[in-house]
């Protein structure tokens, strides 16, 4: 399932709160445990030591009667304290107080080991209370004997009979001391041990809390990076559109495809990429046709001053042949031989240069009213050996070798045949004399890519790049005779037939033009898609 950025951003900010909430309840549910534990204690241990402290508190005082011999001193002690009667009587009442309060403890919220070692509590306060209420009956029978004022038939039987009651009573208070103290020493032990118990609970609780709030806080600062990251692509799709907005259609580089998820900025990042090449491709397309416009607007008006200039140098051209060619009978009729090394060299000249610029104006011609090629079906091969078969001895003069290599003997184009063979003689041409004597001029045919190519390559000194750039404009010659209009005639023809021509070289290793040609073939499928969209 796809999540939207904002359930993101809400559900990383939830899963914070969450987070931030879970420590929290985790820390006061510890807190509070502790707390609990501790006023359980506070509530069960703590009063009924005070208690016990009590009870052995009056049994001090009560010892105070028991170690005393004389029987008129304890009768006076007794008739003065009146310990005797309450003291026995606030023992069972403490003790009595401190079981129930034992009854009533709830020892579920302490440690088993705190539950352990108050487990007999209830049994001992009991054992405590059943022994302070014999302790209690004693007692008042010692004070009723003691405070007993009758006359004594044996007073030695009654003095003895007090001294056994003070030795029992003695023994019973020694023991219900004992008793006390183990059961106080064991509380507070236990206390102890509660509070070792909560004093750790405490700094294991802060050692919780702290590493819970430490990996809540990194993951909080994981998801706000992530937020941010989320954002930062917003920041360099704000900066592409500026860039679109200035005319650089660059796509996006910096985000990896592997990295990419399915989010909206992911997705409008996919299509700013693609609306970015299309626009790039748009605008070629419009750079390149408003080239193209441009360049034909320019060959147009090229050629109609060509066709002005060259109509308008015709005549006069012609009436300056005409005219030498009449003085030099003239002048022979006059008796100055055709031998003459004065006159009849420069009339030779005057009628040589004027015969190059007929020849000149009637190129230009040409290239001005060069007709629409009248396409058909022909063996690009068979077309260019018979060409180079038919210029090979007009070739052989210059020392040139022209080698022709085919690949395919059969590439079906469809052409022009004239136009096709004027192309493709400029530019052997230029090759042969771009090349020096003893050198050879390659000519392949091959099919490439379903294309039929034709590929010369001369070995001469290359093509400079400036003057790569300019080498198919009209009128742009390297040569010192040259038209200029040899190659941009070549290069229109062949865009006429639906293809390209090409230059590539290298300074000093010569150059090598490549022309290619659709073939018949697949000219005839794109002709019928063609066919088959219109219908």
């Amino acid at each position: 399932m796809r999540l939207s950025i904002a359930t993101k951003i809400f559900l990383a900010f939830t899963a914070v709160v969450v987070i931030f909430t879970g420590v929290l309840m985790f820390g006061t549910y510890r807190t509070q445990t502790l707390y609990e534990r501790i006023q359980q204690l506070n509530h069960t241990v703590v009063p009924i030591s005070l208690l016990l402290s009590d009870v052995q508190t009056d049994l001090k005082s009560f010892n105070v009667v028991l170690n005393e011999r004389d029987p008129l001193v304890l009768r006076r002690t007794l008739q003065m304290t009146r310990l005797i009667y309450f003291l026995p009587d606030r023992f069972t009442r403490k003790l009595t107080r401190a079981r129930e309060m034992a009854e009533e403890a709830n020892l579920d919220e302490l440690t088993d080991a705190q539950q352990a070692s108050l487990a007999n509590l209830e049994e001992r306060l009991q054992s405590l209370r059943s022994r302070a209420i014999g302790f209690a009956g004693r007692s008042r029978r010692f004070s009723q004997l003691v405070l007993d004022e009758k006359p004594r038939e044996d007073p030695d039987a009654y003095a003895q009979q007090l001294i056994d009651l003070q030795a029992e009573l003695r023994t019973d208070a020694r023991q219900l001391d004992d008793q006390i103290t183990a059961l106080r020493k064991d509380l507070r032990a236990a206390t102890d041990v509660a509070l070792a118990n909560a004093n750790d609970s405490q700094r294991s609780s802060l050692y919780a809390l702290g590493t819970l709030s430490a990996v809540a806080l990194l993951i909080a600062v994981g998801l706000l990076i992530a937020v941010l990251m989320t954002m930062r692509r917003l920041t360099t799709l704000t900066e592409a559109t500026k860039r679109i907005g200035e005319g650089d259609y660059r796509p996006i580089e910096d985000i990896a495809e592997s990295k990419l998820g399915h989010d909206e900025i992911t997705m409008l990042t996919r299509e700013f990429n693609s609306m970015a090449e299309s626009l790039a491709e748009r605008d070629a397309k419009l750079r390149e046709q408003h080239e193209q416009l441009l360049k034909s607007e320019r060959l147009a008006t090229v050629g109609r001053m060509t066709s002005l200039i060259t109509h308008e140098l015709r005549n006069p051209l012609s009436s300056i042949n005409l005219n030498s060619e009449m003085l030099q009978e003239s002048l022979i009729e006059r008796g100055i031989s055709a031998d003459d090394d004065e006159v009849m060299p420069l009339l030779e000249t005057i009628i040589d240069e004027v015969d190059r610029l007929r020849d000149i104006t009637e190129e230009y011609l040409v290239y001005a009213r060069l007709p629409s090629p009248q396409l058909e079906p022909r063996n690009l091969p068979d077309v260019v050996e018979s060409l180079i078969d038919f210029h090979m001895f007009e070739w052989s003069q210059t020392g040139v070798e022209v080698d022709l290599q085919v690949d395919d003997a059969t590439l079906g184009v469809m052409a022009d045949g004239n136009q096709l063979r004027q192309a493709l003689l400029n530019i052997i041409k230029n090759a042969i004399e771009a090349s020096p004597p003893d050198s050879c001029v390659t000519v392949e045919v091959t099919r490439r890519d379903g294309h039929a190519v034709v590929a010369v390559h001369d070995e001469g000194q290359g093509i400079d790049r400036e003057a790569r750039k300019r080498i198919f404009d009209p009128f742009f010659t390297t040569k010192s005779n040259g038209t200029g209009l040899g190659l941009a005639m070549t290069q229109q023809i062949i865009e006429e037939h639906h293809g390209s021509i090409a230059v590539e070289s290298r300074e000093g290793h010569g150059a090598t033009f490549v022309i290619r040609l659709p073939l018949q073939v697949q000219k005839a499928e794109s002709t019928a898609a063609v066919a088959k969209e219109s219908a």
